[in-house]
């Protein structure tokens, strides 16, 4: 019930959108375990924080280094040297416990980019490595200078826990989610169970509704929580306590639900779940962005094989790998297995470096490929005018720069507003239409309409309030252009966006959505050239683009604005432009513009037209 939400929803699954809540079932599942081991062991009095960590080591690293190493090699065979940077650095993060810190400062898990990073998965890992090292002291000191009031204290970290996670959600969505302060309290909590928060025996109808209610909701959870929420705080809890209850349940006998959780099948996906949740991630990445496994495979089809290949993995990691280091006679000592875990660890750490060292071995590829490839390190934070009219740092205070919002009074006053996706506009509409002052008010995921979702984080909220309740109500702005990463689902609230400024006699302009694909563009150039098939990057293009385009460009005619096709400026009805003649891209990443693409976007708007 943890490890295969969260595969459905590496698979792209759209029904298990809310998946990835199967690392917090599996952390509040491995605290109640964990704790249960230590507490049963201290009270036989043989309880040694040596020997646990030697277990821990025994389940932990044997299949983890494996997978380290195979990354890497995956890596040499396939990465571009700026993704081989990317991995080398990630590596060594990794394999020193430390990944949920790297991924922290340098990807979110739910953004495009986390489908090119083969080792994100291993946050997690990070998380429960970290709290082992405070766990088994925290119970032991508290076992021995406060045992009535361990349960209370544990009790009272827990809850300071989640109310940090609660708000971090919200205002450090990024951190919240990696850092293990905001994660404490999904294992504490299973700790709370395996300490007796729920005194007595349960009664075998009481057992069974519980069980059945836990089951419903880590399955609810799955299916109705989306990534696009704030994610951990309160949103946890529905799967943390589906799965409490499922565990207090079977604790005092057995339920309907403990017996089909018990069929040989499941138990068996159970048995192997640590090395399918290891191996899984990594296969999928490297079969979207590289068809490793095989070319011209249809999406489900992908999907299959991926979910085939991934169980074959798992299985031969948890027979090979996992299980002769942790029973038999032969696994090897105590003292053998510290060995060869430093050793080991040595040597990633040792390869990881030199990977980063090496610029990620470029000596792999020709001259021309280098010369797409280099875009993958394309810094267009110049370009969005990051940090001062593009906000996106969540450790900083979110102030847009008073100069961004400077009102001319010689020119005509143009007010680019939404995300990334206006931003990246800005530099070729400043330098093109050079008889209008363009101010800028632009912020990551944050969406330029006057309602708001329940879901945008207060920071979106409060820029956008300032521009529609202050800046467009006290200054003369002649023209608004509103631009986002736009989906089906953002769109409820951008009539009334429209409404609100015809309303206030402000001109508006409504930018659709641009072409996006489901890889970088400069690795799908660099796999075009490979396989000399210029067409290639096409074929990685959404379709589905186009059908909210269109839908867009409806709405802003019923409202009687000005709507700009991205689509229309960039694509033909079967190619999008992605390079010009020298090979050199246009986007960058097949969502954002280069300064070369926003130039050619500013210049397209000329040709076609455009009223301003």
């Amino acid at each position: 019930m943890a490890v295969l939400p969260v595969v459905a929803f590496h698979a792209g699954l759209h029904a298990a959108r809310g998946g990835f809540v199967g690392v917090d079932v599996f952390f509040l599942i491995s605290g109640f375990l964990i704790t249960r081991l230590i507490v049963d062991q201290m009270q036989r009095d043989s309880f040694a924080i040596s020997s646990f960590y030697v277990r821990r080591a025994r389940r932990i690293l044997p299949a983890l280094l494996a997978l380290l190493l195979a990354v890497y090699l995956m890596g040499l065979a396939y990465c571009l040297p700026a993704d081989m940077v990317d991995l080398s650095k990630s590596l060594v993060a990794a394999a020193l416990s430390a990944s949920n810190f790297y991924f922290w400062l340098h990807s979110s898990y739910f953004d495009g980019a986390a489908i090119s990073k083969p080792l994100i998965h291993t946050w997690s890992l990070a998380v429960e490595e970290q709290f082992y090292l405070i766990w088994p002291v925290f119970l032991v000191v508290g076992n021995r200078f406060c045992r009535r009031r361990l349960l209370s204290i544990t009790a009272l970290v827990s809850v300071l826990s989640l109310a940090a996670s609660a708000v971090g959600a919200r205002e450090f969505p990024n951190a919240t989610f990696y850092l293990p302060l905001t994660r404490f309290w999904e294992l504490s909590a299973g700790g709370l169970l395996a300490l007796g928060i729920v005194p007595g025996a349960l009664r075998p109808v009481i057992r069974n509704v519980l069980a059945a209610a836990g089951l419903a909701l880590i399955v609810l959870s799955v299916l109705l929580i989306d990534p696009k929420m704030p994610f951990s705080g309160f949103l946890a809890l529905p799967p943390c306590m589906g799965a409490f209850l499922v565990l207090l349940a079977g604790r005092d006998g057995d339920t309907v639900i403990g017996r089909f959780l018990s069929l040989r099948p499941i138990a068996f996906i159970g048995t192997i779940s640590y090395s399918l949740y290891l191996w899984s991630w990594p296969i999928t990445v490297f079969q979207r962005n590289y068809a490793f496994l095989m070319s011209g495979l249809s999406e489900p089809v992908s999907k299959l094989a991926i979910f085939g290949v991934s169980l074959l993995v798992a299985y031969v990691s948890w027979k090979f790998i996992e299980t002769p280091f942790r029973v038999g006679a032969k696994r090897p000592s105590s003292s053998a297995l510290i060995k060869a875990a430093v050793a080991g660890t040595a040597t990633l750490v040792a390869l990881g470096v030199i990977g980063w060292l090496a610029g990620g071995f470029p000596m792999r590829y020709s001259a021309r490929e280098l010369q797409a490839a280099s875009h993958m390190d394309y810094d267009g934070r110049g370009a969005f005018r990051f940090g001062h009219c593009f906000l996106s740092d969540p450790m900083r205070e979110w102030r847009l720069d008073p100069s961004c919002l400077a009102v001319s009074t010689s020119k005509p006053n143009y007010l680019l507003l939404g995300d990334s996706h206006a931003a990246h506009l800005w530099f070729g509409l400043n330098a093109t239409f050079t008889g209008a002052n363009f101010l800028q008010a632009t912020a990551a995921d944050c969406l330029p309409t006057i309602t708001h979702n329940f879901n945008e984080s207060s920071r979106c909220v409060q820029i956008m309030d300032d521009v529609y309740k202050d800046l467009l109500v006290r200054q003369q702005i002649d023209r608004v252009l509103l631009s986002a990463k736009w989906r089906a689902d953002t769109l409820d609230n951008v009539p009334a966006t429209l409404d609100w400024l015809n309303e206030h006699r402000i001109q508006v302009t409504l930018f659709g959505p641009v072409a996006s694909y489901d890889s970088p563009v400069p690795r799908l150039l660099v796999r075009a050239m490979r396989a000399s098939d210029p067409d290639l990057p096409q074929h990685h293009r959404d379709e589905s683009i186009r059908v909210l385009d269109a839908q867009m460009r409806l709405l802003a005619k019923s409202r009687g604005v000005e709507y700009v096709s991205m689509i229309d400026l960039f694509c033909s009805d079967i190619y999008c432009a992605v390079a010009d003649a020298t090979g050199s891209p246009l986007l960058f990443d097949g969502e954002h513009f280069t300064m070369n693409g926003s130039l050619y976007a500013a210049k397209r708007l000329t040709d076609v037209g455009s009223s301003w």
